[in-house]
């Protein structure tokens, strides 16, 4: 259960340049807009970013995803967080131990002075990105909490095949039915039991820890 260090900004759901609204104005039906950490969500996103900020993406080589979730958080305001992060560097402190990739005896503070690591040219390309997706927000450190980074999602598609598959199947026993009554006079029909709709799936998430510092690098 990580805890990343990153450094980036904020990419909020909501609005127009917002999360959802990306997904749904470029097709990609099969993408996870409320978790991007998602292995299948990222790669989506990644490549339309490619596409669509093809004059950026060139120079964020290291760009990545990171959702903020606590699996033992279950209250109402987990199921959608209104935030994800982009970033360009990521640390990952695991449960007790020192950030990796950092170095032997490094601590946060010695990890922020390092900075980003970015080139002039890619803190442009940065900034710029952040202009387009989300206008207003802060390029700095975030301190962010992932109890599952692998955490499960359903395929909706499977889903919604196997419910499929289930109403056919109610759909043929019931014309057996039918068919086997009217040749069988003297015999109550008898009545059809309806399928029993499959039980939605729901998934928590939760709200950040928030910026570590004010420090743009």
């Amino acid at each position: 259960m990580p805890v990343y260090m990153l450094h980036g900004f904020r990419w909020p759901r909501e609005g127009f340049t917002g999360i959802r609204v990306y997904v749904v104005l470029h097709n990609l039906e099969e993408a996870a807009a409320e978790y991007l950490q998602q292995p299948l969500t990222t790669e989506l996103v990644t490549e339309s970013l490619k596409r669509t900020q093809s004059d950026l993406m060139p120079r964020l080589p290291e760009l990545r995803f990171v959702e903020y979730y606590d699996p033992a958080d279950e209250s109402s305001t987990t199921v959608s967080q209104p935030f994800a992060y982009v970033s360009t560097k990521v640390v990952t402190i695991p449960d007790g131990g020192t950030p990796e990739s950092a170095g032997p005896g490094m601590n946060i503070e010695d990890v922020v002075e390092q900075g980003s690591g970015l080139t002039d040219d890619a803190t442009e390309a940065l900034e710029a990105l952040r202009d387009r997706l989300a206008p207003g927000e802060h390029i700095g450190w975030f301190m962010v909490y992932n109890g599952d980074p692998d955490r499960w999602y359903p395929d909706s598609e499977e889903d919604d095949d196997d419910d499929d598959d289930d109403d056919d199947e109610s759909y043929v026993a019931e014309s057996e039915q039918s068919e086997q009554s009217a040749t069988e006079p003297g015999t109550p029909a008898t009545p059809a039991t309806p399928a029993t709709p499959a039980t939605p799936v729901s998934y928590t998430v939760c709200m950040p820890y928030g910026i570590l510092s004010e420090v743009s690098c």
